[in-house]
Formats: structure tokens, sequence, C-alpha cells
């Protein structure tokens, strides 16, 4: 079987319809390498929000740099209104007290659930234990005459 040759025109196009797959596949990862360039900034902004706020909760001074520089950066209203307690001393403290009561009575109903399930174990271990019954099959009544 003989091999046809392919003509300068078909082999122009075979090399067009190569370049556009390789445009389309380079297009698919710098699309893939953003988003995960995005997620990675993102993980990293939740995790130094994080560590700001545990610190927040400790350090008054510094507490009082982030709500400066909130206060300063912070202008739409919209986003004021998600942390209005990290803008100002009182919101701040009202909330922290809002948290140790919350905190509070979870725990409170944590330990009434606990002394609960203690309760209803130690009633059931005491009720009075009834020996195994045996098992009795249906068919045999020969053996068991009370059957």
């Amino acid at each position: 079987m003989a091999h046809v040759r392919k003509t300068i025109e078909e082999l122009i196009a075979d090399e067009e319809k190569k370049s556009e797959q390789a445009k389309v596949r380079l297009a698919e990862l710098k699309s893939r390498q953003r988003d995960e360039e995005r997620k990675r900034d993102n993980h990293r902004k939740i995790v130094v929000g994080a560590a700001i706020m545990a610190h927040i909760k400790i350090d008054g001074r510094f507490r009082k740099d982030v709500q400066d520089a909130l206060n300063l950066a912070v202008t739409d209203p919209k986003h004021r209104g998600v942390i209005p307690d990290l803008l100002n001393e009182q919101a701040f403290q009202e909330a922290m007290r809002a948290a140790a009561t919350k905190a509070a009575v979870e725990a409170a109903d944590a330990k009434e659930a606990a002394d609960a399930a203690g309760a209803a174990s130690e009633a059931s271990e005491a009720g009075p234990k009834r020996p195994p019954q045996p098992i009795r099959s249906g068919t045999d009544t020969k053996s068991n005459p009370a059957a």
C-alpha cells in the first residue's frame, strides 16, 4: 500500500489545527492556574484573619490598631455592617460578653445533658436483672411439655 503525500495546503491546515488546539489547552491551563491562585489567596486571607481575630481578644493595643486600620480602610456600609464589633471598642466588649454568655449557657446545657445521661445509665444498671430465658422452638413440644 503506497503512502500518499499530503499537499502543502493540507500540511498547513494540519499545523493550524494543532496550533489552535495548543492555544485552547494553554488557555485552559492559565484558567486553572488563576483558580488555584485565587483559592490559595482566599485560604491565606482566612488564616491571617483568624490569627488577627484571635490576637485582638488578648491584646488591647493591637485591637485598637486593627480598629483604626479598619475604620480607615472599610468604607462601604455593607462591609462595615459585617464587622461592627471590630470597628469600635464598645461593640467589641458587648460581643465578647454575648459570646461568654452563650458559651456559659452551652456549657450548662451540656452538663445537664451529661447528668441526665448518667442518671439514665445508673437507673438502667440498678434495675432488676432477669436471668436469660431459654430459647424455645415452636416445633418441639415433646421435650418441653409447658410449651
